[in-house]
């Protein structure tokens, strides 16, 4: 697997939709919008209640543009993957489709760990397995896909890792690996697609589907099909031991 970033998802819907997601967890305290792209998920966590919000991203194009976009709000440059801010900086850190692109996940998290305070949210939205398309662009050979390919997910990792450029995850499997770096879980969700890169869906039912969005996504069965799983935990006031995991 070659892993390279991402593309943002921030089109104004999208972010409307994935931050007011969790804009009950987000009362105030200072954010971190980790892999915040161009800056539009770091202005939308203020627009949805933090009192102070900040991004960080590998790629100096996009923090350039981030700043030009938002010159009130500071973004920083992280290139070697380890976050530039002292332990216990943040009250709530947003990962949104970011978790899996990096190089090494636990390295990732006990790094976020570090840097959010105790009681602190930490909030992972990554693609889900259950959905089946594979959004990220794969490499078979000398193919290269150009749109959402099918399939793909529900098929065994160790025949597709080496066509894909991004992970996926099962609920269960994101949620144990959050869990395994001190973090306490206090919610797993889904979120839909938007239909916004899916050719084949015709836009008056993709424009149905996304004014009743927030009703689909809470359907027991339909949600599991969702294109990405959210998970929101917190750092504990004292360290867990994690030991028998």
């Amino acid at each position: 697997m070659k892993i390279k970033p991402g593309s943002s998802t921030a089109d104004t819907f999208n972010v409307q939709y994935r931050v007011g997601r969790v804009a009950k967890y987000i009362e105030g305290g200072d954010w971190l919008d980790y892999g915040c792209a161009e800056g539009g998920y770091t202005r939308a966590l203020l627009r949805a209640g933090a009192a102070k919000a900040s991004g960080i991203d590998v790629l100096p194009d996009r923090i350039g543009m981030a700043r030009k976009a938002h010159p009130d709000l500071n973004f920083y440059v992280c290139t070697d993957g380890t976050l530039p801010f002292p332990n216990s900086s943040f009250d709530g850190i947003f990962v949104n489709e970011v978790l899996e692109h990096v190089a090494d996940e636990g390295r990732t998290l006990k790094d976020l760990y570090r840097v959010l305070r105790p009681r602190g949210f930490l909030v992972v939205i990554s693609p889900n397995r259950g959905f089946p398309f594979e959004g990220h662009r794969i490499h078979i050979g000398n193919w290269t896909s150009k749109a959402p390919t099918p399939i793909i997910p529900w098929l065994p990792k160790a025949l597709t890792d080496r066509w894909v450029s991004a992970r996926n995850y099962w609920p269960g499997e994101l949620r144990r690996m959050i869990v395994s770096c001190g973090f306490l879980v206090v919610h797993t969700g889904f979120i839909m697609p938007v239909f916004r890169i899916y050719p084949w869906m015709p836009n008056v039912v993709a424009k149905g589907f996304r004014r009743h969005i927030t009703q689909i996504d809470s359907f027991p069965c339909i949600r599991r099909f969702g294109v990405s799983t959210i998970v929101v935990a917190r750092r504990p006031v004292a360290p867990l031991d994690n030991s028998s995991n």
